[in-house]
């Protein structure tokens, strides 16, 4: 609140204490812009490094990080020369496939007459990828009937297959599902793939082939949320995300991913749902009848699942961590404060 000289008071004392609350005022002034500044101009990385121990802290997460900003010096730094790593060996249950180089027949006479003999080897390994091999099954199946009576035809069975009267094979159905949840190949990049050998299969099949085969993993979703429910400790968050072609529904309009992990720690168990809302009946429905530990971050859509009877809130210090990040990044330069001594103490929870 602004003051006029007039309006001040004629008493020291209270003249102290307006002093004292504006000067408090600056500084946390002074601290905000830093904080913008820093936001707007420095690395958004939350690396720290370990006096003792040059190793990166494991909180930086992708919605954080950044390209470094470049510091300039007056001071000459002369590059460190990198070794060369060692190159790793190809692992040896791969197939070997030995090619023999011999020499010219001309080279093997000596130039003092005598025919030259085999002393040694030198080998040297070279990885090599066989190109993706498209092949047709025909299925042919026989048909049989008896000549002296008219009992019905009997015709052989066949392979049962994932997806009934479709070309997809379930090898086609395996490679379509790695390179598009594995490898990260959207469908229409695939569709190219195929196209490339000759083969026209539209996206919108690929799509409604994806559909098919999650159907089919149902029961096996199933397991592994009873197994997530089972877990003493749930780990849960949520992930903006963004789907241009969605019925009844804007391209710029956000949606949801939500991502709980648990499970015994030798087979982790992560499921991914997809939702248009990011309201706390979400999560309230996904992880409904669960008991025990919740870990999340603030945010309010999980208080209800909180509140519930036998669940216990957690809340997640890599976010608890980024408020003392922001702290050390506007405290005096070369000073060890508060939040040099918190992220140390944080740092010792994860090793």
């Amino acid at each position: 609140m602004n003051s006029m000289p007039e309006d001040l008071p004629d008493d020291p004392e209270l003249l102290k204490q307006m002093l004292a609350k504006m000067q408090s005022r600056v500084g946390v002034l002074e601290e905000q812009v830093a904080l913008l500044r820093q936001r707007l101009f420095a690395r958004k990385s939350e690396q720290t490094v370990d006096p003792a121990t040059p190793q990166m802290a494991l909180f930086n997460e992708a919605e954080h990080e950044g390209e470094p900003a470049t510091e300039t010096s007056e001071e000459e730094v002369v590059a460190p020369t990198k070794r060369r790593g060692k190159r790793k060996k190809l692992p040896a249950d791969l197939p070997r496939i030995e090619v023999i180089h011999e020499l010219p027949e001309h080279e093997l006479t000596c130039v003092c007459g005598c025919r030259k003999h085999a002393i040694g080897e030198e080998v040297s390994e070279q990885l090599e990828i066989v190109p993706m091999q498209i092949r047709v099954i025909k299925h042919v199946r026989k048909v049989y009937g008896c000549r002296d009576c008219e009992t019905a035809p009997v015709t052989a069975d066949k392979p049962v297959q994932l997806i009934e009267k479709s070309m997809a094979s379930p090898s086609v159905l395996a490679m379509l599902l790695t390179t598009k949840y594995v490898d990260g190949l959207p469908l229409y990049r695939f569709e190219k793939v195929l196209d490339r050998h000759g083969i026209d299969i539209p996206r919108q099949t690929l799509a409604r082939w994806v559909i098919q085969c999650g159907e089919h993993f149902q029961p096996l979703l199933n397991l592994m949320r009873d197994s997530l429910l089972a877990s003493r400790v749930i780990h849960c968050d949520e992930t903006r995300v963004q789907v241009l072609k969605e019925p009844d529904r804007e391209p710029s309009s956000h949606s949801w991913m939500w991502v709980q992990t648990g499970g015994p720690p030798d087979q982790p168990v992560i499921l991914f749902d997809y939702s248009t809302s990011r309201a706390q009946e979400v999560p309230t429905r996904l992880l409904e009848g669960y008991r025990g530990y919740l870990m999340t971050d603030d945010y309010a859509g999980y208080n209800a699942l909180g509140a519930q009877a036998g669940v216990e809130r957690l809340g997640c210090w890599a976010h608890a961590r980024r408020k003392f990040v922001e702290a050390q990044k506007v405290q005096p330069k070369g000073k060890t404060g508060r939040a040099d001594i918190a992220l140390k103490m944080i740092s010792k929870l994860y090793g």
